[in-house]
């Protein structure tokens, strides 16, 4: 565990709790998360195919889509999440909701995210035709990823500086932490296929342990902005490590799941940790979270900012009272990154976003009418998704609350003061990769 996080770990490490707390004195007025997807197959398995001189298991789900599965364990959530929602008085306890007081919106240029929206609603409110809505685009959504866009587009020379800075000066001492998971990782591929070995100038550069980590400055050409990023091994590890636990995660027979050498879910979450090596040399590196994930955690704090009491808005989302944003687990990271969050969710690493992993802001009053908000994270265990198991107040997903920096001594059953957490989230938003966003 990182030294850092350790005090915020023995702190969480009692937060898994019901779901309603029996000393409860803070009324929730409004849930607004921003959810990963749910199980997904590889984005592209022409790119992970060289990777191994073994076949890779087939799925049944194109590249990139939500599986059967995928979309039977994200209902499971939805009804864990309804229960809840229901219980704490925020939702009616049937029927449909009143109109205007639930409102979904998802990544436009990702279908995955789209589709597991619609199943958390079909399930949360089922037969009231009730979708979540996009913005209409055949390539990048610009709320969600800004950075490849002119919008938040990335200074080449801040971000390699920035990377560094995340690397603790240079890449080698991430290399380092990474060392023995790549040789575990490489005898589990039995690294690499013959097309990419024979590329190969030595019989070393075939293995993901002994290759070169460099990072790559991919220029500016036409629309598309400038983009930095650590190239190599490292980026390829992730890759194939949350491949392996999504195989897990869509019930792969033990044998198909990692080649058959890592089949626990134990396994999968040792070798995870190679992705989050990943992510703290990418998307959790402060400057390019900021670049990428402030037009989005913008949306989300106008979100939390409105009084459902007071009606309509004339900025941000529709002042619903439940406010879905169905995204990916890089939006959960760079929000991580950008507020300075950490969460711990035993047994998976710290800081992990599972599929369906869901980051909650809670707007909550006291009997005074203060506003507070309290974050958590919610995700199903490996196996609950695994199985696509039930999720009730017995058997519930695992939840940690997390510490806003700054709000430690202003702290309310695991609540910062509204006025307190926007005066400190605010000002760490990027507001030159921040746009307008219209819902229609």
């Amino acid at each position: 565990m990182k030294a850092p996080r350790l005090l915020a770990s023995l702190l969480l490490s009692f937060s898994f709790l019901p779901a309603v707390a029996s000393a409860e004195t803070l009324t929730l007025d409004k849930y607004v998360v921003m959810m990963r997807h749910g199980v997904r197959p590889q984005t592209s398995i022409k790119e992970i195919e060289p990777l191994s001189s073994k076949p890779w298991a087939k799925w049944d789900t194109p590249d990139g889509q939500l599986t059967p599965h995928g979309a039977e364990a994200a209902s499971r959530l939805a009804a864990w999440d309804g229960a809840m929602l229901r219980e704490r008085g925020l939702l009616p306890k049937e029927g449909c909701p009143a109109p205007g007081t639930v409102f979904g919106w998802a990544n436009g240029s990702v279908k995955r995210t789209i589709d597991t929206g619609n199943v958390m609603f079909s399930t949360l409110f089922p037969g009231c035709g009730l979708t979540v809505g996009f913005n209409k685009t055949d390539d990048v959504d610009v709320l969600y990823a800004p950075s490849d866009t002119k919008l938040g587009a990335v200074d080449p020379e801040k971000a390699k500086a920035a990377i560094l800075q995340a690397a603790g000066g240079d890449l080698e001492k991430p290399r380092a932490r990474a060392a023995a998971l790549m040789k575990e990782l490489d005898g589990i591929l039995d690294c690499c296929a013959p097309s990419l070995c024979d590329k190969a100038a030595k019989a070393s550069d075939c293995t993901l342990s002994e290759r070169p980590w460099a990072i790559k400055v991919k220029e500016a050409k036409g629309e598309k902005p400038a983009s930095v990023e650590v190239t190599g091994p490292l980026k390829e590890a992730g890759t194939v490590v949350q491949v392996f636990l999504l195989q897990y995660a869509n019930g792969f027979p033990a044998d198909q799941v990692a080649f058959g050498k890592a089949p626990t879910a134990d396994d999968i979450i040792r070798l995870s940790e190679l992705r989050q090596i990943k992510y703290d040399v990418s998307v959790r590196v402060p400057y390019l979270a900021a670049r990428d994930g402030s037009n989005i955690l913008n949306q989300l704090l106008l979100a939390v900012e409105a009084d459902p009491a007071k009606g309509a808005v004339t900025d941000g989302p529709p002042n619903a009272r439940l406010v879905l944003f169905a995204g990916s687990d890089t939006q959960q990271a760079e929000i991580g990154a950008i507020l300075g969050l950490h969460w711990h969710i035993p047994p998976y690493t710290d800081d992990e976003t599972p599929p369906t992993g869901t980051l909650a802001f809670e707007r909550l009053h006291d009997a005074a009418g203060k506003a507070y908000v309290r974050l958590r994270f919610i995700a199903p265990s490996l196996d609950q998704i695994r199985t696509a198991a039930v999720l009730d107040s017995a058997h519930p997903p695992l939840q940690g609350e997390i510490v806003m920096p700054g709000c430690e001594s202003q702290m309310v059953e695991g609540a910062c003061p509204l006025d307190t957490f926007l005066k400190l989230a605010r000002p760490k938003l990027d507001m030159s990769a921040v746009g307008q966003q219209v819902y229609n």
